[in-house]
């Protein structure tokens, strides 16, 4: 090659047979300057160790001694000599792959069919550790382990990348795998490293990462993972049985959780250039060549489904790519996106913003990026499983006809129609809390998430959260029937609580073999549970259960409830909700169990200096184990909000298009209708005279405008429209008896709808220093103007 340098009117010339492009050994230790959190460095070596266990299992060599492990040391104490290990038990490398393994850029991984995609991972995650890294490994048929160092410091030193390749005796005849230490600790990483707390976070990162692969029937493969020989386990999706379905009647049957399996045809991709091709290209546009050109399967599957709770940010949809998860918790599926506009769609109906999607979509045959934490979205395959699971056009059917699109019918589809409610449509029906499947009370739901999360056996499956939900909707049965709940399952209950008659003691007190077994017990799920009280350390293991007013257990005072001490440790808590104490507004079964435990903590403390006062223990209590009772601002003005919001758009039901189109321009003033266009291009409504004749327009009108076409209009809301009330078809066999008794139907929810009004229009702050007695008759106005579900509603057409 002539390369010519001309220089005013001096010609340099110089002939070259080729340019050396190795790179300077001082690239090495820059790539350590990629920001890679720790777990992610420990994870870029745990997936060249699962790529070899599936590249076994693929060639069917299956190793049938030793199961696939991996074992990683973290260091324990901030020295010097600190290092990281990571051993395997797969199937080894040869000489020549060891050697090629290490080289910055080189992979003999497919792009397809593993974890290790780029070549340099092994390189950026030990370059970001440490300086100095030995590879040691071994293959059933060797004879003795083959090693190579890579010490950053001697290769910047030499100027070349040539390092000694070492050998030693192998211990056991067919060991096979291979061991990676890194020494040198950067000292940031040697001092991260070695905390308690952040070695229980890398633990935690990789055992949602691998989640699907630590399982027993792991996918694609199944192995094992120690971290400082702590075993890592699979950090899984607490959700609802698959079992437990809801009845929707434009929806169909709906399961708690929805599988997804689509095999699409095979498309050709190019393994050179990583590119999909057209259906009518031969050879890649890119590297235009065919030889590298193969057909690609297409598989998107797994599952998305409805967690046991409610979290602000812990919900979102998994993305895995062979069996990895590459994004955890995405909520990208849960926004409409346009050209202009990126619209959150899940979670809008609960006052705390809170959500309960989960899933797990496989998509092995899209593009990642190289840090292995996001896909890529320029690659057809996302926006093709983003068609599969979630469908064209909003979720919200308001809104998809808005845009000219039809119902998808897709999984996330299924989902949000029958469970993006956090809450009842209406909270005093009966069966409304199993129908949303969800527990009123929702920091008691979480907290038993973590007893999942620990793998306590009996909470793995949902009986627990059920028990919770029956509960619930069983206080609106016997309300509505004005009979009891009790099953009588407890009824084989001796003495109190299942202890036999020895164990029993009522205060120290043996209540005797004579005692005649107790009327039936119905268990209150709510309240049973472990109780701790921090500032005293003092704990009680509750039982709980609702008792007929002669129940022995009560004693002879006729007392509203008793907690019994157990020699075992547990307490049981007898309780008869139909003494008279409970008839009050304001007295509930967690109250007297609150009182009894702050009046037990008095009593066992009594003796001990600085004895916490009565009023204290109780208002710890409460605090912790009362949130339900609660009133929140926030969520009062987010309940608010949306109360009014249903309002607004449950009269449009049995109205036509023509009727809607007239009550807008006929009915509403000319700054009022001002007004509603203006939020409605506020809001991207992309076609506000569709919206108008459905009937949507009183959604972006001033509330106060509700309040006047309600008024204007009470006919568009009684008779099963929004509410139950009967309104048109009232006859007193008097004119005026009908007419006043139509006005004050309408002055009760006028009034309602001025609290609810009320509430939604004030701050939080604000609503802070407003009267108890103001936010309970808000709270219940809310309540009462709970409009009929939309079934039922539809029903009355």
């Amino acid at each position: 090659m002539r390369v010519i340098f001309q220089s005013g009117s001096v010609d340099v010339s110089e002939e070259k047979m080729e340019f050396d492009l190795q790179p300077d050994p001082r690239i090495l230790p820059m790539l350590g300057e990629i920001n890679l959190a720790q777990w992610q460095c420990i994870a870029e070596l745990i997936d060249n160790a699962v790529d070899g266990f599936m590249a076994t299992k693929r060639n069917k060599k299956l190793i049938a001694k030793v199961e696939p492990k991996i074992q990683i040391n973290l260091p324990t104490s901030e020295v010097p000599n600190a290092r990281v290990t990571i051993v395997d038990t797969g199937p080894g490398m040869s000489v020549d792959i060891l050697e090629q393994a290490v080289r910055a850029g080189w992979s003999g991984n497919s792009p397809i069919d593993n974890l290790g995609l780029f070549g340099m991972g092994f390189n950026i995650a030990t370059a970001r550790l440490g300086s100095v890294t030995t590879v040691w490994t071994t293959r059933e048929e060797d004879d003795e382990w083959h090693g190579l160092k890579v010490d950053f410091d001697k290769l910047r030193e030499q100027r070349h990348f040539k390092t000694p390749h070492l050998t030693r005796p192998k211990g056991e005849p067919g060991t096979h795998g291979t061991e990676v230490t890194i020494e040198r600790l950067k000292p940031d990483q040697r001092a991260w490293l070695s905390k308690p707390a952040n070695q229980s976070r890398v633990r935690k990162e990789l055992s949602r990462v691998y989640a699907s692969m630590l399982r027993p029937e792991g996918v694609p493969i199944s192995f094992e993972l120690k971290v400082n020989r702590t075993r890592v386990l699979p950090l899984n999706h607490c959700v609802w049985d698959e079992n437990r379905v809801v009845e929707t009647a434009r929806w169909g049957t709906v399961p708690a959780v929805i599988q997804v399996d689509r095999q699409l045809p095979k498309r050709r991709f190019c393994l050179t250039c990583w590119q999909w091709l057209t259906a009518d290209e031969q050879s890649c546009p890119a590297c235009e060549s065919s030889d590298h050109v193969i057909g690609r399967k297409r598989h998107v599957h797994g599952w998305i489904g409805l967690q046991r709770y409610l979290s602000t940010s812990e919900y979102g949809i998994d993305f895995i790519r062979n069996g990895r998860k590459i994004e955890t918790l995405n909520k990208d599926l849960f926004e409409w996106r346009t050209e202009d506009t990126i619209e959150r769609e899940y979670p809008i109906d609960d006052p705390r913003n809170r959500g309960r999607f989960v899933g797990e979509i496989h998509l092995d045959h899209c593009r990642v990026h190289y840090t292995k934490d996001r896909f890529e979205r320029t690659d057809p395959a996302w926006e093709e499983m983003v068609r599969i699971v979630r469908g064209e056009g909003p979720l919200r059917p308001e809104k998809a006809a808005e845009y000219g699109y039809a119902p998808s019918g897709s999984p996330l589809f299924r989902l949000f129609q029958a469970f993006r409610r956090s809450s009842p449509t209406n909270a005093r029906v009966a069966g409304g809390w199993a129908k949303v499947l969800v527990v009123k009370d929702h920091e008691r739901a979480e907290e038993m998430a973590k007893q999942f999360n620990k793998g306590i056996p009996e909470y793995q499956d949902d009986g627990k959260w059920w028990e919770l939900v029956e509960e619930e909707d069983n206080k609106l049965l016997t309300k509505e029937s004005g009979g009891s709940t009790r099953t009588g399952d407890e009824g084989d209950l001796a003495g109190f609580g299942g202890a036999t008659d020895e164990e029993s003691t009522v205060e120290e007190e043996d209540v005797g073999e004579a005692t005649p077994p107790p009327p039936s017990r119905s268990s209150i799920p709510s309240l049973s549970r472990e109780y701790l009280h921090e500032r005293t350390g003092l704990r009680w293991d509750v039982q709980a259960f609702e008792v007929e007013p002669t129940d022995p257990g009560l004693g002879a005072d006729d007392a509203p409830w008793r907690m019994i001490r157990q020699t075992s440790g547990e307490d049981i808590l007898l309780l008869n909700p139909t003494h008279s104490i409970f008839q009050s507004a304001t007295m509930t079964n967690l109250d007297a169990l609150m009182c009894e435990l702050t009046w037990s903590a008095v009593d066992i403390l009594r003796n001990q200096p600085e004895l916490p006062s009565f009023a204290c223990v109780l208002a710890d209590l409460r605090d912790r184990y009362a949130g339900t009772l609660k009133l929140d601002t926030a969520t009062l003005k987010s309940q608010a909000e949306m109360r009014l919001a249903e309002i607004a758009s449950a009269w449009t039901t049995h109205v036509d298009a023509d009727d809607c189109a007239s009550l807008f321009t006929e009915e509403l003033s000319e700054s009022t209708r001002d007004a509603i266009y203006k939020k409605m291009a506020a809001r991207s409504v992309t076609n506000p005279q569709e919206t108008i004749t459905a009937g949507r327009f009183l959604e972006y009108a001033p509330r106060q405008t509700l309040l006047t076409f309600f008024i204007d209009h009470p006919e568009l809301f009684f008779d099963g429209r929004c509410w139950d009330d009967t309104y048109s078809d009232l006859d007193f066999g008097s004119t005026a008896a009908t007419d006043d008794a139509q006005s004050r139907l309408i002055r009760r929810y006028e009034s309602l709808l001025i609290d609810a009004i009320w509430l939604a229009e004030q701050e939080p702050t604000d609503l802070e220093y407003a009267p108890r007695e103001q936010l309970m008759r808000a709270v219940l106005a809310l309540d009462l103007l709970t409009p009929i579900p939309e079934d039922e509603s539809a029903g009355n057409e």
